[in-house]
């Protein structure tokens, strides 16, 4: 029986629990809820002690009070707490008032507000001060208001008889009800301390993990208070344990006293501190000192508010320090490598320039000695002879060709030439200009469409299209060659294609051939010096871009390559379409 009744209990202690969110709201509403069941098995007793004692008015006002205790159920099942808490207190207040009418003065039945103005200090948390505040009064105006109108109001009341018998009875019930409030607030304030011993030590186990963490991180690390004491100081700042816990609630000055350190310094750390507090936010700056060898170190040190509510409560500051001589000293070194470096690829560009000037004059001489030579003796040479000054003139022309392409390859990506808003048309027509008679030759057709507007180095872009141009003739043995470029555009690039009907290429050397000096075929085949298509790379990598081939043996090949919108991109350039192809260029 005793089980099913505990049962019967913990149901209706859990009442309206299943429609809230938090925790701390479940165990808020069971507690009223237990004082709710508490009042009202307490109003139930004193009903029925009425009804034996036979005294009717007494048993209506006690009913009326279970009814109303009763209706408060509906509000608690919705969870609506404060609501219910707030109903209770009115309840009992008006209901006390009532029986202080109907029984009379005598009984002191009024005396039951005072205990019930202790209410809301146990039904609500501190922090609802209004809820409080209403709950008190709510009690105690109808007390005041009672002595009041108690004279006029006699007539209504019990003979004095049993208003003294009632009294008595009254009188243990006060006690017990006293009893009853003293246990659930001590409870409560049980309860209370519970919960803080609990929240504090999950501070405190926080507080421990992230000084853990602090202590892990090579990094400075001291907090300080408003007053700008230390609050806390990791092994990095200050090695020595004792010293750390002796600067716990100290400031810079004491600090520097304690180590006998130009004071100073002192005011250069807390004027550090109050930069950070005036412009509410971090700062951060580098220092250079000497350590105690004379010895140059620097170091990134900051400090930034800290704000427990957004931007409104500020608890202190942290601040923090930082080694940096190895990151500056690093920079030093790289400043002057790249220095040194730059000196060298300048040395070097000279040296190439030089080098091109001076091995193409006795290269020409040569060639033209040797064709001076073969005409003057052409009466008294022999075939071998011939062929042997013939093989040696074009070795010579190829040498010559190489010394150019190499130096080409070298300024390939230096910007020495101005840079341009350009009409790319106007750069493909010019490039073209320059191998017109190699067009002528093989009969061959050049369309494109229209091509945008950028900003480059027009002679960039002039290589680029010579160069594919210049190899789309040359791989070529169809009869009549035919050469298309054309543009198109991604969300981070321009690419320029320029497709032909050539030899094709074979997969496996799609990546070779932009490596310099990489020939697929040896120069009886097919004259160069493998090295366009490696100036064409580097260029469209200074642009940020790359270039790529997709081709097929017998089936011609397709180059593109890309121009990083983010380098090339002109302020107002119309957007463009592709046109349809017009005939360029067409041998007779």
């Amino acid at each position: 029986m005793f089980s099913f009744l505990n049962d019967i209990w913990d149901k209706l202690v859990e009442t309206g629990t299943a429609v809230l969110n938090t925790e701390r709201e479940k165990r808020d509403l069971k507690l009223f809820n237990r004082t709710w069941l508490i009042v009202l098995i307490i109003q139930v007793i004193c009903l029925i002690i009425h009804v034996i004692n036979g005294l009717y008015s007494a048993e209506l006002t006690t009913a009326g009070f279970v009814v109303g205790l009763c209706a408060i159920y509906p509000i608690v099942k919705r969870g609506r707490v404060n609501v219910a808490k707030m109903a209770a207190i009115i309840l009992i207040s008006v209901d006390t008032s009532i029986n202080a009418v109907v029984f009379g003065e005598q009984t002191h039945v009024i005396d039951f507000l005072l205990l019930a103005a202790l209410s809301p200090l146990y039904f609500f948390e501190l922090k609802n001060k209004k809820l409080i505040y209403t709950g008190v009064a709510v009690c105690l105006i109808p007390f005041v208001l009672f002595h009041i109108i108690a004279p006029y109001v006699t007539q209504y009341a019990l003979p004095a008889a049993m208003q003294l018998s009632l009294y008595h009875m009254l009188t243990w019930e006060k006690a017990f009800c006293m009893m009853v409030l003293l246990y659930l607030i001590y409870n409560k304030n049980v309860q209370f301390e519970k919960e803080m011993r609990q929240k504090e030590n999950e501070l405190a186990g926080q507080k421990k993990s992230y000084e853990c963490i602090l202590e892990q991180i090579p990094i400075d690390i001291v907090t300080f208070d408003k007053d700008l004491n230390y609050t806390y100081v990791n092994s990095a700042a200050v090695k020595d344990a004792d010293v750390r816990e002796w600067l716990i609630g100290k400031s810079n000055t004491d600090y520097f006293k304690h180590r006998n350190i130009d004071i100073r310094g002192a005011g250069e750390r807390d004027s550090i501190l109050h930069e950070a507090l005036n412009k509410g936010e971090a700062v951060q700056f580098e220092e250079m000192f000497q350590d105690r060898n004379g010895v140059p170190k620097y170091s990134l040190k900051g400090a930034s508010p800290i704000y427990s509510d957004g931007n409104k409560g500020l608890t202190g500051l942290v601040g923090y320090a930082f080694d940096i001589t190895a990151i500056k000293e690093a920079e030093k070194k790289l400043k002057e490598y790249s220095a040194e470096l730059e000196r060298k690829n300048d040395d070097l560009h000279h040296f190439v320039n030089a080098t091109s000037h001076d091995l193409k004059s006795p290269l020409r001489n040569i060639a033209s000695h040797l064709q001076l030579l073969q005409r003057k003796n052409e009466d008294k040479l022999d075939d071998d002879s011939r062929q042997m000054i013939a093989y040696t003139i074009k070795s010579v022309k190829h040498l010559n060709q190489l010394i150019g392409d190499i130096y080409q390859y070298s300024i390939a990506d230096r910007n020495d030439k101005p840079v341009t808003t350009a009409d790319l048309n106007d750069l493909l027509e010019r490039s073209i200009k320059t191998l017109e008679d190699v067009i002528a030759s093989k009969n061959a057709v050049i369309n494109y469409g229209l091509l945008p507007k950028l900003t480059v180095s027009p002679s960039h872009i002039e290589t680029l299209f010579a160069n594919l141009i210049g190899n789309a003739l040359k791989y070529n043995t169809s009869g009549k060659p035919q050469i298309t470029i054309s543009a198109t555009e991604n969300e981070s690039s321009h690419i320029i294609s320029v497709a032909d009907n050539g030899i094709g290429i074979a997969p496996e050397y799609k990546d070779q051939i932009f490596e310099i000096f990489k020939r697929l075929h040896n120069s009886e085949e097919y004259e160069g010096t493998g090295v366009g298509l490696a100036i064409c790379s580097k260029i469209a990598e200074t642009y940020g871009g790359k270039i790529r081939v997709e081709s097929e043996p017998g089936k011609g090949s397709t180059f593109y390559f890309s121009l990083d919108k983010e380098l090339v991109e002109p302020n107002n350039q119309a957007s463009h379409n592709i046109s349809p192809y017009k005939n360029m260029a067409i041998a007779g």
